[in-house]
């Protein structure tokens, strides 16, 4: 053996034998790392909690996709692309990474050892780039509309093929040593996976960062800024035509007539053409380039109320994954920077795991966007009665009470009205 991994043993087995103070303890069962006894189950519950509702949201998004055929359109073939991403790290990435994080022992074997931070990786990169071919297709739609669009096929392809491509390194950086060989039957299946501190991983860390984190994101803000602007710019010149009457009357009576079409925008310009039935062929053949134009423009553009809906709540998604990562972005950074000891050790492990439930809250907030994005307004406001009852029951007794107070305000009232009133009759009387 090297004398790294003679340090190496040596430092876990002073630990196991500074804290775990019950003679025989068997090192080959899983036990929870001393800071996360009293909590570990809060964050069991917490975690099952966001894989039951990633899978059930992600598998009812992929099934509403397929069964209404919007996999057609290639915004929904990328967020089908999105919701198996989802998939992947509800049931296979989160419990792994869990276990990892509460128990203090190495049981996985070596090749887990390799496998599991780019299998931890690869699908929030895969999520990432993803979001990133949607906005440059949206973009496309959207701004230059006569160029083609992304073929949704090879993006999902190189979206995955570049998140595995992206976490290869991270074996380079892993090194693993097998108790069991070393020190007896007492230890088999128990391990050390380590971070090998000879490798510079800082600079790897901090360029994944960079590249798969802060770059796509100012790419994704800058083409959905410009791609706002063009649908407020469209909304704001949208195009009528106004007829005048007097036309109209002329025609009716069988004279000769002008006919003055007038296109006007809201945004002030306008445009007036004049057809004249005695005009020669090139007169009317300029009418009828100018409308089969403007028939054309008319076909070619957007369901602008649609596209503005498809554009906010592919933001929100957005926003939701970024704010949802970027805790724990930001501590995987600087993690290699703060020394981890028994002083914070503690307080390191709670951080740690929280930020990552944190994390993986982004796989339900996507499928529930979706479901709001996709429902009926009908079902939504049915929804919100059924979660509102007890307000509702709450407002309508408010209400009934203030009926009746002003009610009896307003009878008080009158009868005063009217006690005055005879008063007045009287006394005018005498």
């Amino acid at each position: 053996m090297t004398e790294s991994e003679d340090t190496y043993i040596g430092l876990i087995l002073n630990w196991l034998i500074n804290n775990n103070s019950t003679p025989g303890v068997d090192f080959t069962q899983p036990f929870v790392r001393r800071s996360l006894q009293y909590v570990y189950p809060l964050f069991m519950f917490i975690h099952a909690v966001v894989v039951l509702v990633g899978v059930i949201g992600n598998v009812g998004m992929l099934v509403v996709i397929v069964k209404r055929r919007l996999y057609h359109d290639q915004t929904y073939f990328l967020m089908c692309n999105m919701a198996l991403s989802d998939l992947i790290k509800c049931i296979f990435v989160l419990p792994i990474t869990l276990a990892n994080l509460l128990i203090q022992n190495w049981l996985f074997g070596s090749f887990m050892c390799f496998f599991l931070p780019m299998m931890q990786c690869f699908p929030f990169h895969a999520s990432m780039l993803t979001y990133l071919m949607i906005a440059i297709d949206r973009y496309r739609l959207i701004v230059h509309p006569f160029k083609s669009r992304l073929p949704a096929g090879l993006c999902v392809i190189g979206v995955w093929v570049a998140a595995v491509c992206v976490v290869l390194p991270y074996a380079v950086y892993i090194k693993y040593i097998d108790l069991g060989a070393s020190l007896g039957k007492n230890f088999d299946g128990v391990g050390i996976c380590y971070v090998n501190v000879e490798k510079r991983i800082e600079e790897y860390i901090r360029a994944i960062f960079v590249t798969l984190y802060a770059m796509p994101l100012a790419i994704i803000a800058f083409l959905y800024v410009r791609i706002s602007a063009e649908l407020k710019s469209r909304e704001g010149s949208s195009v009528s035509i106004h007829f005048d009457g007097s036309e109209v009357m002329q025609s009716m009576t069988g004279r000769p007539y002008d006919t003055n079409i007038t296109w006007s925008s809201t945004n002030g310009a306008t445009a007036t053409t004049r057809l004249d039935p005695d005009a020669g062929p090139s007169e009317s053949t300029r009418v009828k380039s100018y409308n089969e134009a403007a028939t054309q423009d008319s076909d070619d553009d957007l369901d602008l109320v649609k596209e503005k809906r498809t554009q906010n709540y592919l933001i929100a998604m957005t926003t939701l994954f970024a704010m949802c990562w970027c805790p724990l972005q930001i501590l995987i950074l600087v993690n290699y920077f703060v020394h981890e000891n028994d002083h914070n050790e503690g307080h390191y492990d709670i951080t740690y795991i929280t930020f990552s439930w944190f994390g993986f809250l982004s796989t339900c907030t996507t499928s529930i966007l979706f479901a709001s994005w996709r429902m009926s307004s009908a079902t939504k406001d049915r929804l919100k009665g059924y979660f509102r009852f007890s307000n509702r029951r709450r407002s309508s007794l408010q209400r009934r009470r203030y009926q009746t107070h002003y009610l009896n305000g307003a009878t008080r009232t009158n009868f005063e009205e009217i006690v005055d009133a005879k008063t007045v009759r009287e006394a005018a009387s005498v």
